[in-house]
């Protein structure tokens, strides 16, 4: 187990958009779905890099419950093929063989995952592809489970040769059946309920060239700095569940499926608490909305769950040593 302090998982919100995308062609509301993963109800609005990763995993099983598991499969293999694949490969520079550019790849995950980690690893006589949690072992569900596979079997076809098959793979889970017929791995074989997912790859398989262009993939050049700190992951998270005023410590356990106790020890490790953490991300939003002169400061007090204009001002003056009207001053 990793000896430093876990840190809240967290998704880039540039790849949880890509699931609302495929939520909305098989929901014409989405919104219900949005509140019951507990996805903030801002998420298609700009401005933040992660959400947590927790509503993002319960969207997918909500995705799956919907479309069934025949349209499940088609829906993830076109987010893995048509956008996550590209945002990586695209990003791709040096690597001429497979297992060159699978090292490349992990490389990029690694640096950008919060949760999770992917490498090549060399077990029982073979060269295993494999993703694995950073701080723990976990029972991935069948839903999240299939898209992890997905991603991984396409990215090597994507690399190489679309017609590829691994001979074998692990399973975090017990069920093998929908994996295998919707990636048309009926002849590989299946190891479950292991500690890792992965796939087999022989030397040879390692040792062929591939190909890094995709001309239908732009890159995005935006690529957001990875929390090192429980408290600074708890902020990222926290921060598109802050747009509409404060959000209790009860329902941030809940969102993030963390006990209330846990994030209060984490962040009391790090010399930190919850309530600074939610005043610093409110004090940033209001300066932010100070700056244009059209918002009354009574609507920004208001939006930010503060109960009247002289608890905002007094809150607000007592971090900057300025009243908002006068910070509005200041900056104009």
């Amino acid at each position: 187990m990793d000896k430093t302090t876990p840190i809240v998982p967290l998704i880039k919100t540039q790849y949880a958009l890509a699931f609302v995308d495929i939520l909305k062609q098989i929901d014409s509301d989405i919104y219900p779905s949005i509140a019951k993963a507990q996805l903030p109800e801002n998420i298609l609005a700009p401005g933040h890099d992660y959400i947590p990763q927790l509503p993002l995993i319960k969207l997918l099983n909500i995705i799956g419950e919907k479309a069934g598991p025949d349209r499940y499969s088609q829906l993830i293999w076109q987010v893995c093929r048509q956008v996550l694949i590209p945002s990586y490969i695209g990003k791709m520079q040096h690597a001429k063989t497979l297992e060159e550019a699978l090292i490349e790849f992990a490389q990029l995950f690694n640096q950008e995952s919060l949760h999770s980690a992917v490498k090549l690893r060399h077990l029982a006589g073979r060269h295993w592809f494999i993703r694995e949690h950073r701080f723990y072992s976990e029972q991935l569900q069948d839903f999240r489970a299939h898209f992890i596979v997905t991603f991984m079997v396409e990215l090597v076809r994507a690399l190489t040769n679309r017609q590829w098959s691994p001979t074998a793979i692990m399973l975090t889970g017990s069920n093998a059946e929908e994996i295998k017929a919707s990636l048309l791995l009926e002849d590989a074989e299946f190891y479950l309920n292991r500690r890792v997912i992965g796939l087999s790859l022989s030397t040879e398989e390692l040792a062929s060239p591939v190909k890094l262009t995709l001309n239908w993939h732009e890159t995005s050049a935006h690529s957001p700095l990875k929390p090192a700190l429980f408290a600074d992951s708890l902020k990222q998270a926290l921060k598109p569940y802050l747009g509409l005023g404060r959000l209790p410590i009860e329902a941030a356990a809940e969102i993030l499926g963390m006990p209330i106790r846990t994030i209060q020890r984490r962040l009391k490790k790090e010399n930190a608490s919850y309530s600074n953490i939610v005043e610093n991300i409110l004090f940033n939003q209001a300066c932010e909305m100070l700056s244009d002169a059209n918002i009354p400061i009574s609507r920004i007090a208001s939006s930010l769950g503060y109960s009247d204009l002289p608890h905002f001002s007094r809150a607000f003056k007592r971090i900057t040593g300025l009243s908002p009207r006068a910070y509005r001053q200041q900056i104009s």
